[in-house]
């Protein structure tokens, strides 16, 4: 398979996964408010592990991902459209992500979240609104 259709066939799976990853990300929110953590071992591994996993998800959209495929590959994968994609999907995590806090914020007498909590909430929104946001626009350009 040549390059470019290394690039394509990897550019389509990415526009299909990065927003299913983004609402796995969000479904996983529900287990962790439902169950909040304490200072058990456990729930010490549990905050480490949503921290790495933002970490991953946010290095995919910012860099395209594709880190162990060749350099001609990434660059073919992340053409004019797609930075044009990604940029305008950071622009509406960054949104997403001041909304959140502005709801939060306003809200905060009646929901009485812990700092941790908030801090949680508002990081959520603007990765899995950048995710799926940047994924509906690469769909939309392959359609």
């Amino acid at each position: 398979m040549s390059d470019i259709e290394t690039a394509d066939r990897l550019s389509r799976r990415r526009a299909r996964m990065l927003p299913v990853l983004g609402i796995f990300f969000l479904t996983q929110q529900a287990a962790f408010f439902s169950n909040p953590p304490g200072e058990r071992a456990v729930d010490h591994v549990r905050i480490g592990a949503w921290v790495l996993m933002t970490g991953v998800l946010l290095a995919a959209l910012v860099t395209g991902g594709a880190w162990f495929r060749s350099r001609e590959v990434r660059d073919l994968l992340n053409d004019e459209v797609t930075r044009a994609h990604r940029a305008a999907a950071l622009s509406f995590g960054f949104v997403a992500t001041i909304v959140a806090g502005m709801l939060l914020y306003v809200f905060e007498p009646v929901t009485r979240f812990s700092t941790h909590e908030v801090l949680h909430l508002v990081v959520s929104a603007g990765i899995v609104a950048a995710l799926v946001r940047f994924g509906m626009l690469e769909r939309r350009a392959h359609s």
